[in-house]
């Protein structure tokens, strides 16, 4: 086994809340934000599945060559979830992460960026977390 002192993967979860409901319910508008995010931050997608769900709520993944992105909304509590999981380097998922807060106009953000697949020069292997701050608008 090959022992690296990098992850392998990088795993961004964000939560965005006090996001206007109407923008949340909005199918296309989502589907949109998503595309958008992959081809402004240099992601490859593959390809999109999505369902708006009745009465409301809207969920989007979006295949990678790198691996996927996604985002699930809640209107009714005005809150959305976005989850952004990479092979690759991830020096512009933070930016990515700052426009699609910026995009649902969200109030507050929660990020946690995890380092997925570390494995040591020692053999030790797991994961690291970290808080994330998103620059303000």
């Amino acid at each position: 086994m090959r022992y690296v002192s990098f992850p392998l993967g990088h795993h961004w979860i964000v939560d965005l809340h006090g996001c206007p409901a109407d923008l949340l319910d909005d199918h296309e508008l989502i589907r949109h934000r998503l595309r958008e995010t992959t081809e402004r931050f240099g992601l490859t997608l593959l390809e999109i599945v999505s369902n708006r769900f009745e009465p409301q709520g809207v969920t989007v993944v979006g295949l990678l060559a790198e691996s996927h992105i996604s985002i699930h909304t809640w209107p009714e509590h005005c809150y959305a979830a976005v989850d952004i999981f990479t092979c690759g380097a991830d020096g512009n998922l933070k930016a990515a992460c700052e426009f699609i807060a910026r995009s649902l106009l969200a109030q507050r953000t929660t990020v946690l960026r995890l380092n997925r697949g570390v494995m040591t020069i020692d053999g030790r292997c797991g994961m690291t977390s970290e808080a994330v701050t998103l620059d303000e608008p």
